[in-house]
């Protein structure tokens, strides 16, 4: 980074940032400076002054951040316990090392990984771990993932609601969703989202409504009194005046404002139609000249006819604010009654999570804060284990978090414990705090740049010397940063903007070869104009051109080597402020031959690869889709033409009821009757992949599905050797079905059929190797990253207005309109949003300009630009930029130079498959089936291959099952059930059986029914269970049970290797660890003697493969054992 011999202008600051550990201290750093080895730096030096490993706490914006961080620690420490000093820390060495700091060194060196560096969860879990009891949480508690936590809130507000509305109560929620339900359970959607995650939000104020009832009254009387009175009479304006009267009366005919039936009548009146324009608002008052002639006919001068429009509009105005500020408080009124009405689901949340001994993300910063708060004595005990806090990336908190720190590494005035975190004073040396507030852009995620400036000011006022600027940077060249001070120093020194430090480049410009240029690109026509879809197109082609040119030819500095080489793809980014439309940007680079890396794009669910795959899904969830089916075959995956699926479908046999009806071609269908060789085989492997529909995870079978098909290779032949990101999405789409385990693959593709309809965005995968590929990625996802060479794209985008939804963030008033009607304040908490996103977004183009290395490129287009457009947000100077020259390069792009070649034909790779697949030895894999069902096979193969779809006797999900409310749910709930309780992972009372039966019902979507006769009751089933475990036979070995046994057994059969793998129930071990009972869990109600006998046929399976001598079929519902025996030969284990 910085030479030895390089005098910086910034090193004062970086010494003490560096040395200096007894001052707590803030660095402003700005782009490019440097300040991960500034941190790692400053911990290097703590240890070197014998500052305790374990006493150091540093947190960082990521996971994979802390992991650098601490990787950056460990060398500096290596390097000097050698006695070299880094070049990044000689500044803080001058006079190199003393004994004592190598005595420190060497001690630290062992003990690095006592240094706490982790996120902000990851520090919060930490603080609040050893004191559970304080903290009130469960011991044992363990963290949900973001998936997992948001799909249980989603589905504990679904059951409130559903409570709500099916209980005939009454109430404002029954009566909004008589007007308008998708409107009123959008609200409380919203409303429970802003609570979850700002558990102090509040309505607006609200104020009686008599009052402003009166006063609507009260100016409807004056307007009607007036025109009574007048000398002259207006029509127009009469006949508003009897409009109004007529609102007015209608209010004293209706029901009283203030029960739930006024209140919504209010919001869902108009106003009279002669009152409005057409789209809402009241009509201006416009009638000075009609008063004019009305004074003129009753004979008064023209001076009275102005006077009595003024009187006039003066009345009207009236009528209509009364009338506004009415239905504001309405507004206001309802949002007040709805976030209180809304508690419980945040109270069932608790509830869930308590009992499931989990906790969520906000769960650790809010039970973090309350520690510190709340208990004195364990925040001065923490304090003194974490000694020095260091906080990376400070400009991304949110003020909880900053109450986090200030109430650790800070003394409360005069002892006073329980004051407001800000009347803190940071204690010397224990809080060092690194941030640039430039980029602060995360203001969606909950960050704050206010809070950022607050902590700022507190230590100014505690010390003028504690902020530091470190502004050398080290990653982009001169021009470019002589460019950014230039265009930026203005707009982020205005009001509302945290303020501006000017970069010191580091390196020089780059000779003759430009940094900052312009690429013209035309797109307008005759008249200067184009749409935003043309020049989005112009414009992608234009870059795909561009880069094209650039790849191979332009000359790029090896900042590790120091020597020039051509461009590669991997050295470009494209950074754009939205994902919107990316798809094209995409498609004109792959058009040119350009591999591209994404994290914006097409968006996951426009992918090719994944609109295929979740065809597949459908199919493999329902086997009567056709339409899934449909596109799976003439999808590329299978690559059936029209016409050929147009004969296979002829070809079927016709309805003897309606022979001139087309037959339905679904995974129903008898495979003699489809000619056509690949759709037959196709059709055989996903039937045989749907009978495992209901005996594995959503993940496996899919997982199988991609093998059997040949997804990768398929992909890897469609994008000739481009396949990377298209594999990754296949990998990303497998890992979203891990949280629908329990829900099931139907459920799965409805959720993924739903994202693909309502056009989801969703970020793609990311392949493994990236350098050799254009970044195609959103300013944000930029952020921390730096290219070589940056042309930020797609800036005509629009600039989207804010949601409808508004936090004040100061007052914590949610704000939102309610059936289209403002609450008191909305307009103004809107405009202070849409003002700080402005703001937000002059930041974010701040940290795009920021990543360029060498060339910065920005598009000029020829056409005119939307004054609500990115581009417009700030003044570029694009008029001023020199174009970029791309003549002297050649056009044509070779990705393929400098690569070895394959000289291996297909041929080739053929005889070395064949001869890889005669060395194998077969094998076949067996499964004993968990299906409770007397259709199916003991014995089913897993390999999907090897099940033929025509053999007799498989089991068929549309089968008629027990008549059990709830049927395979009722099965899944009560395996669950008992596996737990001999896991101990729930109590075998009754009590706690059913409050976890309740948990797992809402887990798979279904309703919690009181009545077992219509369906899933949790009391019903928990005490199933408990009859269960007090059976006889059951108690007995219920001291040496252990339930989900994976078993194994192998044998040849005629040179074929049979490997039959599957699951116990439960097995019972005696002393020595042998199996000597295997129980299977039934949950029928009245079996019959052929299920029986299918039955005893699974639990033999299991006795044979186990070699136990004693089997036991255990009926749940009614309480019945049956003992079964193995057969005389069982299989070799």
């Amino acid at each position: 980074m910085t030479a030895a011999t390089k005098t910086l202008r910034d090193d004062a600051a970086r010494r003490t940032a560096i040395g200096v550990h007894d001052r707590s201290i803030l660095v402003e750093a700005g782009a490019g400076s440097g300040k991960t080895a500034v941190m790692a730096g400053r911990i290097a030096a703590m240890l070197a002054e014998g500052i305790a490993p374990k006493s150091i706490a540093a947190v960082t914006f990521t996971e994979l951040a802390a992991s650098e961080l601490l990787i950056r620690v460990r060398d500096f420490v290596a390097d000097l316990a050698a006695g070299t000093i880094p070049t990044e820390l000689r500044i803080a060495f001058p006079d190199g090392l003393s004994a004592n700091h190598g005595a420190n060194l060497a001690a630290a060196a062992s003990a690095i990984d006592e240094i706490t560096c982790s996120t902000i969860h990851g520090f919060c879990q930490r603080l609040i771990k050893p004191y559970p009891v304080e903290a009130d949480i469960d011991p044992g508690a363990s963290v949900m993932d973001r998936n997992q936590a948001d799909l249980a809130f989603i589905e504990i507000v679904e059951t409130w609601l559903r409570e709500q509305l099916s209980g005939g109560e009454g109430g404002i929620i029954a009566e909004m969703v008589l007007h308008n339900p998708g409107e009123t359970v959008g609200l409380i959607h919203k409303i429970v989202a802003n609570l979850r995650k700002r558990r102090t939000v509040s309505a607006p104020p609200v104020s009686g409504l008599a009052p402003h009832l009166g006063a609507f009254h009260h100016a409807v009387d004056g307007l009607m009194e007036f025109i009574r009175t007048a000398p002259a009479m207006e029509e127009e304006t009469a006949m508003l005046a009897e409009r109004f009267a007529g609102m007015a009366a209608g209010l004293d005919s209706g029901p009283v404002i203030e029960t739930p039936v006024g209140l919504v009548r209010l919001l869902v009146t108009p106003p009279h139609p002669d009152l409005c324009t057409k789209t809402g608002p009241f009509l201006a008052y416009k009638k000075k000249g009609k008063w004019v002639e009305a004074a003129k006919r009753e004979g008064l001068a023209k001076t009275e006819g102005e006077r009595l429009n003024i009187a006039a509009d003066a009345h009207y105005a009236a009528c209509c604010q009364a009338w506004q500020d009415l239905v504001q408080n309405v507004a206001s009124r309802v949002l007040c009654d709805l976030i209180a009405q809304v508690q419980p689901v945040l109270a069932s949340f608790r509830d869930y999570k308590r009992s499931a001994a989990q906790l969520d993300f906000d769960d650790l910063i809010f039970a973090a804060r309350d520690l510190l708060r709340d208990h004195d004595d364990v925040r001065r005990s923490l304090a003194t284990r974490f000694a020095h806090v260091l906080v990376d990336e400070f400009q991304d908190t949110d003020p909880l978090q900053t109450e986090i720190f200030w109430r650790l590494c800070g003394e409360p005035p005069a002892g006073v414990a329980s004051a407001d975190w800000s009347a803190f004073t940071i204690r010397p040396g224990a809080l060092f705090l690194v941030g640039d507030p430039k980029q602060a852009i995360y203001r969606f995620r909950g960050a704050d740049v206010s809070a950022y400036v607050r902590a700022r000011d507190a230590y100014l006022a505690q010390d003028p010397d504690s902020v530091l600027a470190i502004s050398t940077n080290f990653r982009s060249c001169a021009p470019i940063l002589t460019y950014v001070n230039d265009r930026f120093e203005a707009l982020l020194s205005s009001e509302g903007q945290p303020g501006f430090t000017a970069l010191d480049p580091f390196h020089a410009d780059r000779g003759e070869a430009l940094c900052v240029a312009a690429l013209d690109v035309a797109v307008a026509d005759e008249n200067g104009k184009a749409s935003a879809e043309q020049q989005r197109d112009g414009e992608a082609d234009a870059i795909a051109q561009m880069c094209a040119r650039l790849i191979g030819s332009e000359m790029i500095l090896d900042r590790r080597s120091g020597a020039s080489r051509p461009c590669r793809p991997g050295d470009i980014a494209l950074l754009a402020p939205t994902g919107s439309d990316l798809w094209r940007y995409e498609e004109a680079l792959e058009r040119h031959g350009i591999p591209v890396a994404t994290q914006a794009g097409k968006g996951l669910f426009r992918r090719q690869e994944i609109q295929d795959l979740i065809a597949l899904t459908r199919v493999l969830a329902d086997r009567r889709d056709t339409l899934a089916l449909g596109a799976l075959l003439r999808g590329p995956l299978v690559g059936l033409t029209e016409e050929e699926l147009l004969d296979i479908i002829w070809a079927l046999p016709r309805a003897e009821d309606d022979p001139e009806r087309l037959p339905r071609l679904d995974l129903g269908v008898e495979l003699d009757h489809i000619a056509h060789p690949l759709a037959r085989s196709t059709i055989e492997t996903l039937q045989a992949l749907h009978r495992q529909t209901n005996s594995t995870t959503p993940h496996d079978l899919l997982s199988q599905a991609i093998d059997a098909l040949r997804v990768r290779p398929i992909l890897l032949e469609r994008h000739r050797g481009q396949a990377e990101r298209a594999l990754a999405n296949v990998d990303l789409y497998l890992s979203l079905t891990t949280s629908f385990a329990v829900r099931g693959l139907r459920a799965f593709a409805e959720t993924m059929t739903a994202a693909w309809t309502d056009e989801a965005r969703a970020v793609e995968g990311r392949p493994d190797a990236q350098e050799e590929a254009v970044a195609l990625y959103t300013m944000h996802a930029a952020k921390g990253l730096e290219w070589p060479i940056v042309v930020p794209i797609n800036t005509m985008t629009g600039i989207m207005a804010p949601e409808s939804a508004v936090t004040d963030r100061d007052s914590d008033t949610f704000y939102c309109p309610v059936f289209g009607v403002k609450p008191v304040g909305y307009d103004a908490a809107r405009d202070a949003e849409k003002a700080e996103l402005d703001r937000e977004r002059i930041r974010l183009w701040y940290v795009a300009a920021t990543r360029a290395r060498e060339l910065l490129v920005l598009p000029r287009l020829d056409a005119a630009q939307s004054k609500s457009a990115w581009i417009s947000l700030l003044d570029l100077s694009l008029a001023e930029l020199p174009a970029l020259d791309l003549a002297h390069l050649p056009p044509e792009l070779d990705l393929a130079a400098g690569g070895e070649a394959n000289d291996q034909t297909r041929d080739d790779f053929a005889a070395e498959a064949a001869s890889i697949v005669a060395r194998q030895r077969r094998l076949i894999w067996l499964a004993p089936s968990r299906d409770e069902s007397a259709d199916g096979p003991v014995l089913t193969p897993e390999a999907v291959e090897i099940w033929a779809a025509s053999e007799a006797g498989q089991p068929d999900d549309e089968a008629v099952r027990p008549n059990v409310q709830g049927g395979r749910e009722r099965g899944l709930i009560l395996h669950k059930l008992l596996e737990e309780v001999l896991t101990g992972e729930t109590p075998d009372d009754a009590g706690a059986l059913s409050e976890r039966a309740r948990a797992l019902i809402g887990e798979i979507g279904s309703p919690v029914m009181a009545d077992p006769s219509q369906g899933l009751s949790p009391d019903e089933l928990a005490g199933c269970v408990v009859r269960t475990l007090a059976l006889p036979e059951i108690a007995e070995l219920r001291p040496t049970l252990a339930p989900e046994l994976a078993v194994y057994a192998a044998v040849d059969v005629d040179g074929v290797e049979q490997a039959t793998v599957g699951i116990a129930d439960v097995t019972s071990f005696d002393n020595a660890g042998r199996p000597t009972v295997v129980i299977d869990w039934k949950s029928d109600v009245q079996p019959t003697a052929e299920t029986l006998n299918h039955y005893r046929a699974q639990v033999r399976a299991y006795l044979d493969m186990t070699g136990t001598d004693r089997g036991l079929i255990v009926l749940v519902t009614t309480g019945q054992v049956i003992a079964v025996t193995p057969t005389t030969a069982p299989l070799a284990a």
